[in-house]
């Protein structure tokens, strides 16, 4: 019996040791037509997201992830889920499943606007701000009363992208990066719709939402402007 036991348990710590080390992910970022993309972010992989207006030319940080002139990245993480990015482009959610080797396409954005309804919905706005950030309350009519899009800027208000909750969690998950740097990210997470367009310092977003109250507030983002900072 003890041998028995024994047999058992290892296999176990092997697999619980394979998790904490994580998986380790190889590849090539490349745009539609082959070529390679440099200074593509590798993002939710365990480390802190902050993302700045492409125009204050920040230099990434030693623990940002990005690709380098081969278009190549090399990451080790225990996330369930990354995102691979880069101003203009569609972003790419990719699912960690062990170790991997990948070519990931990046697509050009071809339309900024997720309203799908004509004419959009009226919307009424209203202040919102506290002692450490500046705010307005986009909201509309719904059959459960009053919803809306809480957008803010403050020098903490946002860090620029999504939670690894919500890349992670998300059933379907859509994101494009603005050549500014702006990030707006949505999808369906327990059952529930949310969007978020963010930058350092400033978002607009809505969670916890159905899906046609989402629809209606997706024709409001869309002409909500970002402070960039």
């Amino acid at each position: 019996m003890r041998c028995l036991t024994r047999l058992r348990v290892v296999p176990v710590i092997m697999f619980a040791a394979a998790l904490l080390s994580g998986a380790t992910i190889e590849g090539i970022v490349k745009d539609a037509s082959g070529r390679p993309l440099e200074n593509a972010r590798i993002d939710h992989v365990g480390k802190m997201v902050v993302v700045a207006a492409t125009d204050l030319a920040i230099k990434p940080s030693p623990e940002e992830i990005r690709t380098d002139a081969d278009g190549y990245f090399r990451v080790t993480t225990n996330t369930p889920a990354f995102v691979v990015r880069k101003p203009g482009y569609e972003s790419e959610r990719i699912r960690v499943n062990g170790d991997q080797k990948l070519d990931v396409v990046l697509r050009p954005i071809s339309s900024t606007s997720r309203c799908r309804l004509s004419p959009p919905p009226a919307f009424k706005t209203k202040a919102a701000n506290d002692v450490d950030y500046s705010a307005t309350w986009y909201y509309i009519q719904t059959k459960t009363g009053e919803q809306g899009i809480i957008s803010g800027s403050g020098p903490t208000y946002s860090w620029g992208a999504p939670s690894d909750r919500d890349v992670s969690t998300s059933v379907e998950y859509s994101e494009f990066m603005y050549e500014s740097g702006v990030i707006d990210a949505a999808g369906p997470a327990d059952g529930k719709y949310w969007r978020i367009k963010s930058i350092f310092g400033s978002a607009a977003q809505y969670y916890n939402q159905t899906r046609e109250t989402a629809e209606q507030l997706d024709c409001v983002m869309d002409r909500v402007s970002i402070n960039l900072r």
